[in-house]
C-alpha cells in the first residue's frame, strides 16, 4: 500500500523548498476533475482552477496538464492562460505562445482512423451506452455507461476492428479503449518534451494521474514525485491521493509551501 501525500509531507516540503524551479504535471479526468458518466460533463471545479491559476502566478512553477482529450477540448475544460497543454495523450502539445506541435508522425494515420471509425460505429450500434469520440489524432471508444455484460463484447469488436490497422494502436483505459497511432508517443515522451523545453529534471517534478495511460509519465520520473488518484488498483506511483478533491487539497498545500518561500 503506498502512502497518502499527508504521510509524506516532511520529505515534499523538503522538495517543494529546495528546488529553485519545479514543474507540476497533471492528468485531467480522474484527477484534478471528477470522472462523469459522459466526458462532455466533466467540469472543473472552482477551487481547483483557482489554485491551479495560484501555481501558475508563482515564481519558478511550471504548471503543465497532459490529457487524453483534444487539446482543444483541454483547453476548452481548463480555460486558465500560462499553462503547457497536452492533449491526445500527447501527440498534441501547446507552448506559452499558443502554438501548437504535433509528435512526429502523427497526422500520418488521420485517413485510416476516420476510415475505422466509419466500421467502429456500425458494428458498436447494437450496444446502448457505447460512444466513439473523434478527437482528431486518436479516438476513444466508451463504454462506461453501458451495461457490464456487454463490456467483452465491447473488447471484442474494437480488438478486432484495430488489429487489421498495423498502423494503429489499442490501449485500455477506465471503461474507455484508446485507439492512437501505433508511435513511441505517449503522456511521458510529452512530459519529457516539456521538462526539456523548460529546463526542469526530473528529479524537479512532480507528476498526478489516475489511470494505466499514466504509467508513461510516472516512468519519466524515476526520482521525482509521482501521484495515483483513487483507491483501485492501478498504476504504480510513489503517492497515493484519494480523489479529485484531495489532488486539490495538495495543490494548495503545495501552492501555500512555495508561497512562504518568497
Amino acid at each position: 500500500m503506498i502512502p497518502h501525500w499527508t504521510e509524506q509531507r516532511e520529505a515534499l516540503h523538503a522538495w517543494l523548498v529546495s528546488e529553485p524551479r519545479i514543474l507540476i504535471g497533471c492528468d485531467f479526468d480522474g484527477t484534478i476533475a471528477l470522472l462523469v458518466s459522459h466526458a462532455d460533463d466533466a467540469r472543473l471545479s472552482i477551487p481547483t482552477r483557482a489554485v491551479l491559476q495560484r501555481l501558475v502566478a508563482q515564481p519558478g512553477v511550471v504548471v503543465a496538464l497532459i490529457s487524453g482529450r483534444s487539446i482543444t477540448d483541454l483547453q476548452q475544460k481548463v480555460a486558465l492562460d500560462g499553462v503547457l497543454y497536452a492533449g491526445n495523450h500527447g501527440l498534441e502539445m501547446a507552448s506559452y505562445d499558443g502554438s501548437t506541435v504535433m509528435a512526429p508522425a502523427a497526422e500520418a494515420t488521420v485517413t485510416v482512423l476516420r476510415q475505422l471509425l466509419v466500421k467502429l460505429v456500425t458494428a458498436l450500434a447494437s450496444i446502448p451506452g457505447v460512444w466513439i469520440e473523434d478527437k482528431g489524432l486518436s479516438a476513444s471508444v466508451h463504454y462506461r455507461m453501458a451495461a457490464e455484460d456487454s463490456h467483452a463484447e465491447v473488447e471484442e469488436l474494437v480488438r478486432a476492428a484495430v488489429q487489421e490497422v498495423t498502423s494503429l494502436m489499442l490501449r485500455p483505459a477506465k471503461r474507455i479503449w484508446e485507439i492512437r497511432p501505433a508511435i513511441p508517443w505517449d503522456k511521458g515522451t510529452a512530459l519529457r518534451w516539456f521538462m526539456n523545453r523548460c529546463q526542469v529534471d526530473s528529479s524537479a517534478t512532480a507528476f498526478m494521474g489516475d489511470d494505466v495511460t499514466d504509467l508513461d509519465a510516472f516512468r519519466e520520473l524515476p526520482d521525482g514525485w509521482t501521484f495515483v488518484v483513487g483507491n483501485e488498483s492501478g498504476p504504480a506511483a510513489r503517492v497515493g491521493l484519494h480523489d479529485p478533491s484531495d489532488t486539490t487539497a495538495l495543490l494548495e498545500w503545495m501552492a501555500d509551501v512555495r508561497a512562504a518561500m518568497w
